[in-house]
């Protein structure tokens, strides 16, 4: 008589077998919505469980007879990055179920996981770690159990040796090395315009995380993001001369900006669209419109660099002079400034913009920059310029804005997170959807100026116009305006 057949170790069976089927099967442990099962999902599943399976150790075993024979790690033939845009699964099938099926594989495996933020990696290791202890994961796969006295959210360990372990870029990493390291999305979109923030993760993908390997002619890297600079981790990969990649980049529609590679994929397209369900032209335009031209491009597009190129373009709307709203029309009205205190023309400039709104679009009425020492500076800001001031809390401005409050000057600092670059991007995606106004007399200079014209940033010889103008963008359109009497 037949041995029964468990129809749970069965349905287990087909999941080791297949990544695409295990994602399918535990979808529901972890996620409410109904999934989408665009082609792409079965394609990365597919396409990672080859190079995952290199890497397991499989002992000898006995099925219904037959012998199945035992398998020693084997050297990876690369590395894997997955350049795709947001909202297409990419988290949940690497950093949450692949770790959770290889297990079912190869039990014994380490697997190291990052991502940009701590609390990031801690709920994408915990979602894992639901699927593992769920009815569903235990009867399937009843020989995987977490350790309870290693069980928690970032780091647990199974009765079998294998250990999940999540980190963030810039985190430590000690007494731990792995046999898979999964990185995803090692940079925050908001700060992708940073050379330091990218330093910084190009440094921990490359340095930090390749000492952390059980032997680096096996351990096998998996990186997913969305491109986002030229220097990002994945221009850092690409640059590599030596680096065996396996790149595989899904822009979200076909056009003159993205490529996508293997070349072949672009049949699997429908209508252009990458996923026509989730990414069609109507969640794309609503994507540009928010993200902005520079964001759209290395988000939705996998090129960091948009058709047209330039952080600042010719976005905003000239207003003849004698439109121009008077002061008291305007709320917010006042002199946003970045202040230097030097007389070398050859350094950075103090450098003013005078602007006010209504409603929600902004006006800039007069812009101005000089190289004056302190005592000149502050008699031209109180003389000068309309009050209040709104001066960038650096070392300069600090002291600007206390003599200013002190002669009876209204002034506040304006705190600012990150670098030039950094906060044009915040600012260009609102200049874009025509919600800044100048006054038309002005704008030629604004843009052109052989020193400070914007159009050239950030390879202008000088940048602080355009540090000043996303100052004052982001002082009246990116969060409430403060409001003070408006005076001189």
């Amino acid at each position: 008589m037949p041995a029964k057949i468990n129809p749970d170790l069965a349905k287990g069976e087909q999941c080791r077998r297949s990544l695409f089927k295990f994602v399918q099967e535990f979808w529901e442990e972890i996620i409410p919505e109904d999934p989408v099962w665009n082609w792409h999902i079965e394609y990365l599943c597919d396409e990672i469980q080859r190079d995952v399976l290199r890497t397991c150790k499989l002992p000898e075993q006995r099925v219904q007879g037959f012998v199945l024979p035992s398998k020693l790690r084997e050297p990876k033939l690369h590395d894997v990055l997955v350049n795709i845009p947001p909202g297409t699964t990419k988290s949940t099938i690497l950093s949450v179920m692949l770790p959770a099926w290889a297990w079912t594989v190869d039990p014994t495996l380490r697997i190291g996981s990052a991502s940009y933020s701590g609390d990031l990696s801690m709920q994408l290791a915990v979602k894992s770690r639901d699927i593992i202890q769920s009815d569903k994961y235990k009867s399937y796969f009843p020989k995987v159990r977490i350790r309870e006295d290693s069980n928690n959210k970032g780091h647990y360990i199974n009765t079998e040796g294998g250990e999940r372990y999540a980190t963030s870029t810039g985190g430590t990493i000690v007494g731990i090395h792995f046999h898979i390291i999964i990185i995803d999305d090692p940079v925050n979109t908001k700060e992708a315009a940073s050379e330091l923030a990218l330093e910084q993760a190009c440094d921990f993908v490359n340095t930090t995380l390749s000492m952390r390997k059980v032997d680096k002619k096996i351990t096998l890297t998996i990186m997913v993001m969305q491109r986002l600079h030229e220097k990002d981790p994945s221009g850092s990969w690409l640059s590599m001369e030596g680096n065996k990649i396996k790149h595989i980049c899904l822009p979200a529609r076909l056009d003159e900006d993205g490529e996508v590679v293997p070349a072949q994929l672009k049949e699997n397209y429908v209508d252009g669209f990458l996923d026509p369900v989730r990414l069609d032209a109507e969640a794309l335009a609503e994507a540009l419109m928010k993200l902005g031209t520079y964001g759209y491009a290395g988000q939705m597009g996998q090129n960091p660099t948009p058709k047209g190129g330039g952080v600042w373009q010719q976005w905003f709307v000239p207003v003849a002079d004698k439109d121009m709203p008077l002061p008291d029309q305007m709320e917010g009205y006042g002199t946003d400034w970045d202040t230097a205190y030097t007389q070398v023309v050859t350094n950075a400039s103090s450098a003013a913009v005078v602007s006010g709104r209504i409603g929600n679009i902004m006006y800039i009425d007069r812009i101005a920059w000089f190289n004056q020492e302190f005592p000149q500076l502050i008699n031209t800001i109180m003389h000068g310029f309309p009050f209040p001031h709104y001066v960038e809390a650096k070392a300069s401005g600090k002291s600007v804005k206390q003599v200013l409050v002190n002669a009876g000057h209204p002034a506040e600092e304006v705190q600012v997170a990150g670098d030039k670059l950094v906060r044009a991007r915040t600012a260009t995606p609102i200049a874009e959807r025509k919600q800044v106004y100048v006054r038309a007399s002005i704008l030629d200079k604004l843009y052109n100026d052989k020193d400070q014209g914007i159009l050239k940033f950030p390879k202008a010889p000088k940048q602080d116009l355009a540090d000043t103008i996303a100052q004052a963008i982001c002082r009246h359109l990116a969060k409430p305006a403060r409001k003070f009497k408006v005076g001189w």
